[in-house]
């Protein structure tokens, strides 16, 4: 017999929950994978945004990778939150700006070498790098958030992390 008080989990209590518990580690994969505060906070605010559509029963299964897409796509496709009008209208709208985080030109130059040889290498190269190596996820999950084979996915994190290897010696000397 079915309890009324036994509620399946809807798609926003599960995507509240994943958020709530992945956001820290999703903003500093985003800094990390753009090199920008202001903007990794507004491409993780569109990538939840954007998870918003899938169903709980995949959020359940496979969370964790599908909020990584998401922030990846949405900085892959400098998507920003609340969405750019359309039309004419988006000419003469001033967005104020999301937080002020400090940064400058003085803290560029402070980037270490491995920051800005992870920043010289390829966008989907330094993603799976970041995936793999910074947020843990298996190859797998790496396949479910960049939207290709698991085995296209190790190759891409061969790649990235031979190309990282050879700017990181580049930028060194």
């Amino acid at each position: 017999m079915n309890s009324v008080l036994e509620r399946p989990p809807t798609a926003a209590s599960t995507l509240e929950a994943l958020a709530r518990q992945h956001l820290d580690s999703l903003i500093s994969y985003a800094i990390h994978l753009t090199g920008d505060p202001e903007e990794a906070v507004e491409y993780v605010t569109a990538g939840l945004h954007q998870t918003r559509h899938f169903p709980p029963a995949s959020l359940q299964r496979e969370g964790r990778a599908i909020l990584y897409r998401s922030v990846t796509k949405a900085a892959k496709q400098h998507q920003h939150y609340p969405p750019l009008r359309r039309g004419v209208g988006r000419l003469f709208a001033k967005r104020p700006p999301l937080i002020n985080l400090g940064s400058s030109a003085s803290d560029a130059a402070r980037i270490n070498t491995a920051k800005r040889a992870m920043l010289a290498t390829e966008f989907s190269l330094r993603a799976s790098l970041l995936l793999r190596d910074f947020a843990r996820l298996s190859y797998r999950e790496i396949a479910v958030a960049l939207e290709c084979s698991p085995e296209a996915a190790s190759r891409l994190v061969a790649r990235g992390r031979r190309e990282f290897g050879s700017i990181y010696r580049d930028i060194s000397i």
